[in-house]
């Protein structure tokens, strides 16, 4: 006995002495919940009843809904005429009186004819039906619908009422009477509250407290507001009303979590003012410490809600306003050393309002042994990639995709990959010049002007032409792929200051500035771009199908149209350019233009003045873009941005092209080697890629499949865009949070769960019902494309990804550029498709899809541009909306 006791203290002393050393495992899974939320509701069990829908995803039809009541009865009750059900169903939808009830026997499934609704409000209904002799358990839905189904699916709920109740059973009763009576003597509580499943539960972020249940809550403590501390596996759902689980518990006074070692850890805080809006919060952090010394520094925490990194890696502040009487959940994170002391580790946080005094609030995050790979990043389950929200990642300004070279610098000429651009005085191209062959296979040694004249800024008053007097310039080249200059040009009446920069792609962009000197009225400020007929053949914009150029095009500005600039070119030599100002955003396009359409640039548009004619002149052709008369006043600033893009980009590898398979199918692989496929696109709605644009589902069968690929030489990319984003992702609550930062203000409807969880301030978009995916619209000029970038990178590391299949583009040639980036961190080949619906529609503005695309051509590998093209029409309009030939492609 005395040899087993000294075994069992040497055997602790070495584990002991083993934590002191600090050595740990890496942890898969990350720490439960601080605590679990009980499921019984004041005798109501909250549950998932796992029933098969009523109604198949994308069908057209009724369904009793995703919502259901399971009343029991005893055997008394099933002999008399009627039975009062009380329901405590804790709702969080408007309006629930407005919804219909439809009671089934459970036995039969069997509809019940006879129910009449005694009152209905979010916190319960009590309702009254005829029992069958036979059947004790009954089954209250209390959100049924009607569904158009299909991919964009109107969703309507059944309109409540009691017209279903027959006439001599209710008169049985001596109306509503004896219903109401036994509702006081008799009545039945529902037993169980079921979601079809866990994924449409309300359970228990979504089970409301009752008016008198928050009352008592907050009644303890007068405060300006109050602050709810939450775990991060429980993402806050719910604005209009607070959670029974924080009305079921005493107001918290601290934030407790367990975290692990090198994870990003998250967690949340609601705040809520019954009586008062809160103006501007503020959050305020303070050093982690352990035993009053600092442990993980202040800086390694942020409030998501309050600061970030735009997707230009630039840091900002937000301002957060809460409304009262709603919550705002605060979305908290900070980055937990590889090496952090293992214990609790405390700090406090502050949280105020210009219009309410500052509450401190005290964190403690227990830091235990284990430890995890990727910060946490493999379960994104865990909210831990809300850290990719602020990431700068692909940003290497000396990064160049092939086949494009290093931008050259020859005194005012700048060489890139098969065309030059040389410099005028004002700063603005005296010449541009293409090298491709005819066929755009090669680059020869014979210059091909584009411009037939030096492009200036034509300024005209009553006093005639400004003449220019420009500073000297110089080119500066910080890194290899790009160029950029400023000069300043003098003249009369007005200072132009001129900014621009070529970047090696054949991006070619000015910002110019004119600012007034004195008042005075201007006839017109126009730009003329006057090109060699060679290089304006054919037409793309400007209410233009692709095709060969019209002798004249008189065009105006029309917010309906998403239209801001023209692509005039030959086989082997264009140009495109757009008219912009400082107010530009990338508009929606693909069905949503209408949504947010193109803000009009003042300068341009100049109140209805301005346009673009693009006509014959002598030998040559002109496009005159002009701005019409105004009034300037002394210091005024008229923003005249110019984008041209100088095309092809890069010449065209037909061997590659033609040896290069696509299967657009998912298949086992040897299928794809069967069919003669090099390479499996991966669509969404399948097993390895179920929901849209968020690839993080199913990983195991996709690697597997990527695997088996790689050796047998198949090459693998996924469908990942961004425009529309699944209702499936993880941080889908955590990024409502943020407003409408992140996704579209919108009028809500759509697929039902997206109307009884989200409920409002959406925009619905796809619904893949294969798999019953339903998507909402998401910015890609939003913090998500920073997500969006470090997810590229983690699919391209760890599951060897291929490349892209993207379905449209919602975001800018900035956003492509750091994809490529951080995909040719991982792979020497890298294979990007756009596909495009025709976006030449009222819809999306009448845009060709070529022109609205092009800036991001130079990244993409090739085209596939599908629905609604029109292949009958004649060959100008295949070569230039179709076929990709005149930029490189």
């Amino acid at each position: 006995m005395l040899r087993v006791r000294h075994l069992y203290i040497v055997l602790l002393l070495f584990t002991l002495a083993a934590c002191e050393g600090g050595v740990y495992e890496r942890s898969e899974f990350a720490p439960a919940p601080e605590s679990s939320v009980d499921n019984n509701v004041n005798g109501t069990i909250f549950t998932s009843g796992n029933w098969e829908p009523h109604l198949p995803a994308g069908e057209r039809g009724r369904s009793a809904g995703n919502h259901r009541a399971v009343v029991t009865i005893d055997s008394m009750q099933t002999t008399k005429p009627a039975v009062v059900a009380r329901i405590e169903w804790r709702r969080p939808d408007k309006s629930p009186e407005d919804k219909a009830l439809i009671v089934f026997d459970a036995a039969t499934m069997d509809t019940i004819k006879n129910v009449f609704v005694l009152g209905i409000d979010n916190h319960a209904g009590t309702v009254a039906f005829e029992p069958r002799a036979e059947s004790d358990t009954y089954l209250v839905y209390y959100m049924p619908y009607q569904t158009t189904g299909g991919y964009y699916p109107k969703v309507s709920y059944l309109e409540g009422g009691n017209s279903e109740a027959g006439e001599d059973w209710f008169s049985s009763l001596d109306n509503s009477a004896e219903l109401r009576a036994l509702a006081g003597e008799e009545q039945v509580n529902a037993r169980e509250i079921q979601s079809v499943n866990d994924f449409h539960s309300f359970f228990p972020m979504e089970v409301a407290a009752t008016e008198d249940e928050v009352d008592e809550l907050l009644s303890v403590e007068e405060r300006d507001f109050y602050y709810f501390p939450e775990d991060r596996s429980r993402p806050i759902r719910m604005r209009n009303m607070l959670p029974y689980h924080w009305a079921s518990r005493d107001l918290q006074p601290l934030f407790s979590g367990t975290a692990r070692r090198g994870e990003y850890y998250t967690f949340q805080i609601g705040i809520y003012s019954p009586d008062k809006s809160l103006d501007d919060v503020t959050v305020e952090f303070r050093d982690l410490l352990v035993d009053d010394d600092v442990s993980i520094p202040k800086t390694e925490m942020t409030c998501f809600n309050c600061e970030g990194v735009d997707l230009h890696g630039n840091p900002f502040t937000k301002e957060v306003n809460v409304d009262a009487g709603t919550v705002q959940a605060l979305w908290f994170g900070v980055q937990i050393p590889d090496d952090a002391e293992v214990g609790t580790h405390s700090s406090v946080l502050t949280i105020g309002a210009t219009n309410a005094e500052p509450q401190m609030i005290p964190v403690r995050i227990n830091v235990v042994r284990d430890a995890v790979d990727n910060n946490g990043d493999d379960q994104p389950e865990n909210m831990t990639r809300l850290a990719w929200l602020n990431s700068t990642m692909g940003r290497d300004p000396d990064f160049i995709i092939e086949p494009f070279i290093p931008v050259a610098v020859d005194n005012n000429t700048i060489r890139i990959l098969g065309r030059d651009i040389k410099l005028g005085p004002t700063g603005l191209p005296d010449s541009i010049r293409s090298y491709y062959s005819p066929d755009v296979t090669g680059i020869t040694d014979t210059a091909q002007d584009i411009l037939s004249a030096p492009i200036s800024i034509v300024v005209r008053t009553g006093s005639g032409t400004e003449q220019w007097r420009s500073s000297e310039f110089e080119i500066n080249q910080p890194h290899r792929g790009a160029a950029s200059w400023r000069v300043e040009n003098e003249s009369r009446s007005f200072t132009m200051l001129l900014d621009g920069t070529v970047e090696y792609d054949g991006m070619l962009e000015y910002e110019l500035q004119l600012i007034a000197k004195a008042d005075l009225s201007v006839e017109d400020i126009e730009v003329p771009v006057v090109m060699e007929p060679a290089a304006a053949t054919y037409i793309l914009g400007l209410g233009h199908k692709g095709q060969r150029r019209p002798d004249r095009v008189d065009w105006k500005w029309k917010v309906e149209n998403h239209q801001e600039g023209v692509w005039l070119g030959g086989i082997n030599k264009g140009l495109q350019y757009v008219l912009r100002d400082d107010n530009y955003e990338r508009p929606l396009n693909t069905n949503f233009y209408r949504n947010k359409p193109l803000n009009l640039p003042p300068s341009w548009y100049n109140e209805g003045r301005g346009g673009i004619i693009i006509e014959n002149s002598g030998r040559n052709v002109t496009a005159t873009n002009y701005s019409g008369s105004r009034s300037v006043a002394a210091g005024d600033t008229l923003n005249f941005n110019i984008r041209f893009l100088i095309t092809p980009f890069k010449p065209i590898d037909t061997e590659a092209h033609f040896n290069t398979r696509f299967v657009h199918k998912y298949v086992p692989v040897d299928t794809v080697k069967a069919w003669g496929g090099t390479v499996a696109n991966i669509h969404h709605a399948n097993e390895i890629n179920p929901y849209i644009n968020y690839p993080f589902f199913n990983l195991d069968k996709q690697s597997a499949y990527i695997r088996e690929a790689h050796r047998k030489s198949v090459k693998v990319k996924l469908y990942n865009t961004i425009r529309e984003l699944t209702y499936k992702s993880h941080e889908l609550f955590a990024m409502r949070s943020l407003g409408d930062e992140i996704f579209n203000d919108g009028e809500g409807g759509g697929h039902s769960w997206l109307q009884e969880h989200l409920r409002d301030h959406y925009h619905s978009a796809w619904h893949a019902y294969r798999v019953d995916d339903a998507a909402i619209l998401n910015k890609g000029t939003s913090r998500w494309t920073n997500y969006y970038i470090e997810g590229l990178n983690w699919l391209a590391k760890n599951q060897e990804i291929d490349g892209l299949y993207l379905d449209d583009i919602a975001f800018s040639r900035e956003t492509v550029k750091r994809m490529v980036s951080v995909l040719h961190r991982h792979r020497d080949e890298v294979i990007i498709d756009l596909h495009s619906a025709n976006q030449f529609n009222v819809r999306d503005g009448f845009i060709n899809s070529a022109m609205l695309y092009m800036e991001h051509f130079p990244f993409i590998s090739r085209l596939w541009f599908g629905e609604y093209f029109e292949y009958d029409l004649a060959p100008d309009y295949w070569m230039t909306e179709v076929s990709g030939l005149p930029f490189g492609l």
